[in-house]
């Protein structure tokens, strides 16, 4: 092998590995006025997702442990376009994490975490992001996005 071959290769590798050990996320947090019950009926409900949730906008499939949900993902003023993902763990009124993506490429991985607390329910996004396409990418429109998710969240359970 010469050496601009294994110069290369060496190359290669250190994206690989570097996509692989570089992890981005985001994180969106909101109190709502409403009990766990209420906010996981809505979240979990695909009837009237695009009416609160300015990234997907419509699913296909039953939220449960160990299925698969078909999303309608939409950023920006794009056209939609439908991803799977895979519901892992499933705790009705408290977690649901899924997760998707390519190996090696792009990862995501999704949680929803309901918590009770004095004024109602802390609601929690969290979704980490692992591949070599991270490396290139910025996460803020998707912080954007799950802000203003929660916020509409927010909105349809207090009535505003």
């Amino acid at each position: 092998m010469n050496k601009w071959m294994l110069a290369a290769v060496a190359v290669a590798v250190l994206v690989i590995a570097a996509g692989l050990l570089t992890r981005k996320s985001v994180r969106a947090e909101i109190v709502i006025d409403a009990p766990p019950e209420e906010v996981w009926a809505v979240i979990t409900n695909p009837a009237a997702y695009g009416e609160w949730n300015p990234i997907f906008v419509a699913y296909e499939g039953t939220f449960a442990a160990d299925n698969k949900v078909a999303l309608q993902m939409k950023m920006g003023e794009g056209d939609a376009v439908r991803v799977e993902v895979e519901v892992k763990d499933f705790v009705p009124n408290e977690w649901m994490h899924q997760g998707g993506g390519y190996p090696l490429i792009l990862t995501y991985d999704h949680n929803w975490f309901l918590e009770p607390v004095a004024q109602g329910t802390r609601v929690t996004q969290y979704e980490y992001y692992t591949g070599i396409y991270v490396l290139f990418w910025d996460p803020a429109p998707a912080q954007l996005a799950y802000e203003q998710g929660n916020r509409n969240l927010k909105a349809r359970l207090e009535g505003g």
